[in-house]
């Protein structure tokens, strides 16, 4: 059960924003409390990726506010959502299909060694920790993740927002392109967030 009766984790109020003449997003407001899922719900071209894009720094709002622990957020770009704990995973994951899982949670966050080294082990290892407790079947660590299923891929996008202290985690359309095991693996991912 979630608490609604402290100050939300993140509060839009009023959010606006207009491609042209046409009003993508027209005063919407919602808060989001810790521990809470929400499905942003809708036809398609009602606006919910267009807020989720201003809330991850994708876009920039035209109107309306971001609260953020009750105090005012500036989000413009992705990096100021990182800084306010917000990780966004899109619906094509953003993984390069080369790397393994390892390389994927680090990447463009590498841990180095003392000389400044990439510390392969070292990521393999944090990688192992978070994947296993989070996805504890998971053993396919070296395999690059052109090579895992939807939900095994989903698993690694989900633990590196998870990793890097995600408080508050936006999927786009987190199970579109899954079947129905692959569905079930991420609804339990979900699950274990809440913790």
């Amino acid at each position: 059960m979630v608490d609604r009766s402290g100050t939300p984790l993140c509060e839009l109020r009023d959010m606006q924003k207009a491609f042209g003449g046409i009003h993508a997003v027209d005063h919407v407001s919602i808060d989001l409390y810790p521990g809470e899922v929400v499905g942003v719900l809708g036809h398609n071209g009602a606006g919910k990726s267009v807020l989720m894009k201003m809330l991850s720094g994708a876009y920039q709002r035209d109107g309306g506010q971001i609260f953020v622990n009750g105090e005012e957020a500036h989000i413009n770009n992705p990096r100021d959502a990182r800084k306010y704990n917000i990780e966004t995973i899109y619906q094509t994951l953003a993984l390069a299909d080369n790397l393994d899982a390892a390389s994927n949670l680090f990447l463009g966050r590498e841990l180095t060694t003392g000389v400044g080294l990439v510390d392969d082990a070292q990521m393999e290892g944090e990688t192992r920790k978070i994947m296993g407790r989070l996805t504890p079947n998971f053993r396919r660590y070296h395999t690059p993740v052109a090579g895992l299923s939807g939900g095994q891929r989903q698993s690694v996008a989900i633990s590196r927002a998870v990793y890097f202290n995600a408080k508050i985690l936006i999927m786009d359309e987190p199970t579109a392109a899954l079947g129905v095991e692959e569905t079930r693996m991420v609804a339990e991912l979900i699950d274990e967030l809440k913790k």
